[in-house]
C-alpha cells in the first residue's frame, strides 16, 4: 500500500506545480483567480522547451460555465504568468463551484500537448486543493495563496466529476 501511493505522489510532482493565489469578493460575487507562475512542468516539445499555457475552467454543479486562458510563454518549463482572472460566482452558487485549472503545451501544428490539471472547489481533485478552497472561503476579500502538484488527467477524472466536464 505504501509504495503505491509514493508512486502516486512521485507522478504528480513529475508534472510540474502551479503557483494560485484565489479570493472572493462576497458583495460584489467575484471569485478572483491568479495564476502566478508555474515549474518544473513536463516538457512536451524536447526540441525547443515547452510553450506552456494555464486554461480554467469554471464549473457550477457538473456545468462548464466559463473558460479562460493565460497567455502561452515560449520555450520554457518555469513560467511566470502574473494573470488575473474574475469570475461572476454569486455568494449562494459558490459552495457547488469547481476551478479546474489545466496546463497545456502549446502546438501550432496539432492540438495542444496536456501537462496536467488539477480541480478546486466542489469537487476538489485531492487534499492539497480542498483546503486551498476551504482557506479562501474562511478568508473572504483576502488573497490566499498556494503551489499545487499538477495531476494526470485521468487521476483528476477518476476523483473529481468536475474533471470529466470540461476539455
Amino acid at each position: 500500500m505504501a509504495t503505491s501511493y509514493f508512486l502516486s505522489l512521485q507522478n504528480e510532482v513529475e508534472l510540474g506545480e502551479l503557483l494560485l493565489s484565489l479570493n472572493y469578493l462576497p458583495s460584489a460575487g467575484r471569485l478572483n483567480v491568479d495564476v502566478i507562475r508555474a515549474k518544473q512542468l513536463l516538457q512536451t516539445d524536447v526540441s525547443q522547451g515547452s510553450d506552456p499555457f494555464v486554461k480554467i475552467q469554471l464549473v457550477h454543479g457538473l456545468k462548464l460555465v466559463k473558460t479562460k486562458k493565460t497567455s502561452f510563454l515560449r520555450g520554457t518549463i518555469d513560467p511566470f504568468y502574473n494573470e488575473s482572472f474574475s469570475f461572476k460566482v454569486p455568494q449562494e452558487e459558490l459552495e457547488n463551484a469547481s476551478l479546474v485549472f489545466t496546463v497545456f503545451g502549446h502546438n501550432m501544428k496539432s492540438s495542444n500537448d496536456f501537462i496536467g490539471r488539477i480541480v478546486i472547489g466542489q469537487y476538489s481533485s485531492g487534499p492539497s486543493e480542498s483546503n486551498h478552497w476551504r482557506r479562501m472561503l474562511n478568508t473572504h476579500r483576502t488573497a490566499v495563496e498556494q503551489w499545487h502538484s499538477l495531476r494526470s488527467r485521468a487521476e483528476c477524472d477518476r476523483v473529481s466529476p468536475a474533471s470529466l466536464e470540461v476539455t
